[in-house]
């Protein structure tokens, strides 16, 4: 695997990613009438301790922490769909394993917000996250298949990497 090339569209993958998440929210708060509130309040929550919306300041400093946060997650889960990526056009079957472990970790993390969000996560509207990631979602998927026609060939010929078996496969066994 060609690790360069991993890291360097892991990161742009990942800015991407934040970048479209950061937007959508933006013009969420603005339209809400508060600019800024997502980060101040997920700031807020990780690097003050803030429990209540109440508790949330919106500040410059505690926007760029969480903002840089943000990035930095995003970017590892960027670096993660790039090597996935790179693996599939060697191996198609490993994109099957890595749809169905994206719907777990996605299943896990709206199961923890129902469970963990109130009060202060209660203040994000669940389908407004939902929109977010599938925005972000689509972007970074979209960027990661222009940069592997390999694997988008690979995948018209056996989607998800469906491997084709001979007929005498199962007589050999």
């Amino acid at each position: 695997m060609d690790w360069r090339r991993v890291g360097s569209e892991g990161v742009i993958v990942g800015l991407l990613g934040a970048s479209a998440i950061a937007l959508w929210f933006l013009i969420i708060d603005t339209i809400a009438g508060q600019p800024l509130f997502t980060p101040a309040m997920l700031g807020s929550a990780i690097f003050w301790g803030a429990r209540s919306a109440a508790d949330v300041q919106i500040g410059i400093p505690t926007v760029l922490a969480y903002t840089m946060v943000h990035v930095l997650a995003f970017v590892v889960v960027g670096v993660i769909a790039s090597a996935v990526a790179c693996q599939a056009e060697r191996s198609p079957s490993t994109l099957f394993v890595a749809v169905v472990l994206f719907a777990a970790f996605a299943f896990g993390f709206f199961t923890l917000w129902f469970i963990l969000g109130p009060p202060l996560l209660g203040q994000l509207a669940w389908w407004s996250v939902a929109v977010g990631d599938g925005i972000a979602g689509v972007i970074m998927a979209f960027y990661i298949w222009r940069r592997h026609p390999v694997l988008r060939a690979r995948l018209a010929e056996h989607p998800l990497g469906a491997a084709v078996e001979s007929s005498d496969t199962w007589d050999k066994a």
